[in-house]
């Protein structure tokens, strides 16, 4: 890339090395512009922590008594994350309308031309989503928990921000939120529409568990009733300290082949097809 100025000498070139920490920059700069990321990412914080305040606020005092100290452990990370689930719809649309708007409004064609190789548009795109959408989770898991923990704690909980299955709750949270955006990135890549693509995010996080579970309701079928436990919402809250029949490792790798697959699918097509 090269830009062409003028001098008492005549015109002079000056070159400008095409990096890819200035392409992330300049992804920053167009997400934080835009409105409407600092108002999904306020509505996140907001579900976040008025969800978790009703669902620690309803609990009763008396559940306690059967359960085992892993099993408060895992329902107060619960009720701390309880807001993220309805949060990640909002973090869901923010990752289509990233590149989906791109294409509406025609401002695709400008990143193209001057990152020519397209690639590193859309890997800077997720990184800066993952990133932001990480950082939020975390903040909101952790808003959540100072406001159950204080309730919880007197019915019967024990709260301890210090265990080792409280961080990575908090962490893995956060990281399935930022794996989300990179989903509904990659979907809204493929189908360059913000209707489609708002549609089969929603539909493969709240849709699919429901036709999943109504079928083998009318069925009986064994392996669909345990296909939920491997659809991208349940790996997710499992994360976020759900409990779950998957490992920890098993749950990360189900939401990392879930927002990898329709990632990678977007970098094939948008190299192949034109703006």
């Amino acid at each position: 890339m090269s830009v062409t100025t003028l001098t008492r000498n005549g015109p002079r070139t000056m070159l400008w090395r095409l990096t890819f920490p200035r392409v992330v920059t300049s992804e920053w700069i167009k997400l934080r512009s835009v409105r409407s990321t600092f108002w999904t990412y306020a509505v996140v914080l907001a579900l976040g922590v008025g969800i978790s305040a009703l669902a620690s606020l309803s609990v009763p005092a008396s559940i306690t008594d059967p359960m085992s100290a892993a099993s408060k452990s895992s329902f107060m990370m619960t009720a701390a994350s309880f807001g993220l689930y309805v949060g990640q719809l909002a973090v869901a649309v923010l990752g289509v309308l990233a590149i989906s708007g791109e294409y509406s409004t025609g401002m695709i064609r400008s990143s193209f031309a001057a990152v020519p190789r397209r690639t590193p548009v859309l890997l800077a795109k997720s990184t800066v989503l993952f990133a932001s959408s990480f950082i939020v989770g975390v903040v909101t898991i952790l808003a959540g928990y100072a406001i159950a923990a204080p309730v919880l704690s007197g019915k019967g909980f024990t709260p301890d921000l210090t265990d080792a299955g409280t961080i990575w709750s908090i962490l893995g949270g956060g990281l399935y939120l930022g794996l989300v955006a990179v989903f509904a990135l990659g979907l809204g890549t493929l189908l360059r529409s913000a209707a489609g693509g708002i549609a089969a995010a929603l539909g493969a996080l709240l849709l699919l568990p429901v036709i999943a579970n109504l079928v083998f309701s009318f069925t009986g079928i064994e392996w669909i009733g345990r296909a939920p436990q491997y659809f991208l919402n349940s790996a997710g809250q499992a994360m976020a300290g759900a409990s779950s029949p998957l490992e920890p490792w098993q749950n990360m790798a189900v939401a990392l082949v879930w927002a990898a697959v329709p990632f990678i699918l977007g970098l094939v097509v948008v190299k192949r097809r034109d703006a």
